[in-house]
């Protein structure tokens, strides 16, 4: 006997007590209109099976748990990942053929804008980020519709300009912005105020207006062929951490404890053979490959992302990631 659309949607939801997915989720994963889902949904939440809340225009649900053993979670056979444009995924081939070689397909989506990347994983787009810790930090508390794997490589970035006083440019909630807090809460550079990109494509007017750029390989070395001059590398500053893999709620545990397993080991191989898998990540990204041979030695793998990172990082959140000026803008002071 066919099964009916709302025991299709109790089948699925099952899979997920507990857990807080985006309402997107369900209508893509099977198939059926957005009106109809929503009809099941508000039947659910009046049976007391979910809770849902809104955040602008996307529904979050919760999952209550019920009573007795979850049934037999299916693995997840195909998955979106969304990656920030940079040098820094260098591990990325590996980690896909890992996941391959587990029955699991991925497709690769490259970003422009890390909080647009976390953004879609927070909302169910895709299923999988490579994108900035701070920015995942930041976005969980409003969506709590992703888990943070504390892994990954650091370094890779760059301030650039010169030492007069000037603008500051930045990628907002990013490893970026939390540099550009960095500096200016240590007098490193003396700023008069902040100005957020969203493509590195716009800071070819720093080159007319002058100030400061934080931002990362490969774009710093388009700008330092363009005349800007290098002021502090990574390695000059005292972070211990960049982007991160953020797995949606909607991927489930099974699925995601394959995916966590296959993304420490890439990591893990990366150290012993940074060069495997480049030929991949160049056709992906469109950088060449001698550049991203380049960035080989501008990333190192971050050990020891735990607790105490996370309790620096959102210490600096308040009203410093992002800058002041975005909340006066908000009130057009």
């Amino acid at each position: 006997m066919k099964m009916s659309l709302k025991s299709r949607v109790i089948e699925l939801l099952r899979s997920h007590q507990g857990s807080y997915i985006p309402q997107s989720y369900i209508h893509r994963a099977l198939g059926a209109s957005k009106s109809r889902i929503s009809e099941i949904l508000r039947e659910l939440e009046r049976e007391g099976l979910i809770s849902r809340i809104s955040i602008g225009r996307t529904k979050i649900i919760y999952i209550h748990p019920q009573r007795g053993e979850l049934e037999q979670e299916p693995l997840r056979r195909k998955l979106r990942l969304g990656v920030v444009y940079s040098s820094e995924y260098l591990f990325l081939g590996n980690f896909i053929k890992k996941l391959r070689d587990k029955g699991i397909e991925v497709e690769a989506l490259i970003y422009r804008d890390g909080l647009e990347a976390t953004i879609a994983l927070a909302k169910g787009a895709i299923d999988l980020a490579l994108s900035p810790l701070i920015g995942q930090l930041y976005m969980y508390p409003v969506y709590r519709t992703y888990r943070i794997v504390l892994s990954g490589l650091k370094g890779g970035f760059r301030v650039l300009g010169s030492r007069t006083r000037g603008e500051i440019y930045s990628s907002i909630i990013s490893t970026m912005d939390y540099v550009r807090y960095y500096l200016i809460s240590r007098n490193l550079v003396d700023a008069s105020r902040t100005i957020y990109y969203r493509d590195p494509d716009q800071l070819i007017t720093v080159l007319k207006r002058g100030g400061y750029v934080v931002t990362w390989h490969p774009v710093y070395l388009d700008l330092e062929k363009r005349g800007l001059k290098t002021l502090y590398t990574w390695r000059d500053l005292e972070l211990d951490f960049c982007c991160t893999l953020g797995v949606s709620s909607t991927v489930g545990r099974k699925t995601s404890a394959l995916i966590e397993k296959a993304y420490i080991d890439s990591i893990e191989e990366f150290k012993k053979n940074p060069d495997k898998g480049i030929e991949y990540y160049a056709s992906l990204t469109g950088i060449d490959i001698s550049i991203l041979k380049s960035a080989i030695s501008e990333y190192q793998v971050s050990e020891g992302i735990d607790t105490r990172t996370i309790d620096n990082l959102t210490g600096a959140f308040a009203f410093n990631v992002p800058s002041r000026s975005i909340f006066y803008e908000a009130c057009k002071i």
